[in-house]
This record gives structure tokens, sequence and C-alpha cells, in this order.
């Protein structure tokens, strides 16, 4: 079994997520699979090569705004009998109001 390298716990959390590439520019419309301080896991149509960098809008709530990141692509695995691939992207920029309201929604799901 592989070694958990991760420093906090992500929580399954199902919610919207856009995903802006810079090169070229395009955005992604998918869903979270689980999320945690520091990096989610998503769906995506298309694969990327690790260490590509996005900035990401993850919907913690309806009529409220995204919390907005920056990551890096950690690792990508094709979803059998899919066209589909998750997408393990760790955080490397969150502005600190964001950092705060992505910590409390979490707390909340584990609470």
């Amino acid at each position: 079994m592989a070694e958990e390298r991760r420093r906090t716990s992500r929580v399954r959390a199902y919610l919207p997520l856009r995903l802006y590439h810079a090169a070229p520019m395009r955005s992604i419309e998918t869903l979270t699979k689980d999320l945690s301080p520091e990096g989610v896991r998503c769906l995506s149509p298309i694969s990327f090569p690790v260490s590509t960098e996005f900035s990401l809008e993850v919907g913690l709530s309806p009529g409220n705004e995204p919390v907005t990141v920056r990551g890096r692509l950690a690792w990508f695995r094709t979803l059998p009998f899919t066209e589909q691939f998750d997408l393990g992207i760790a955080f490397t920029e969150i502005p600190p109001q964001n950092k705060r309201r992505l910590s409390t929604y979490l707390e909340r799901l584990t609470a």
C-alpha cells in the first residue's frame, strides 16, 4: 500500500469547480471529489502533464463568491471504462481570506 504523504486529510465533497489553464487559455467546469486546505481531487475530461499550473474557483455555497486558489497538478489517473480523469491538484497560492473560508467550510463538514 502506498504511504500517505498528505499533511491534512481530505474531506469527501462534491462541489462545483472551475479550472483555468493558461496555455492555451481554457476553462473546465467540473466537480470536486474531495477537498482539503492544501489540495483537491476533481474530475476532468482532459488529462494534463504533472506540474501543470491552474487557477481554480471552488463554489462552497450557492450565492456566495467562489474560493479562488492557484494550484499545480500533482498526479492524474485515467478512470476505468470512462473518458474521464481524476486530477490531484496541490494548492500553491491561496489568499488568507479564502484559506479561512475553506477551513471553516471543511470544519463544518467534519464536525
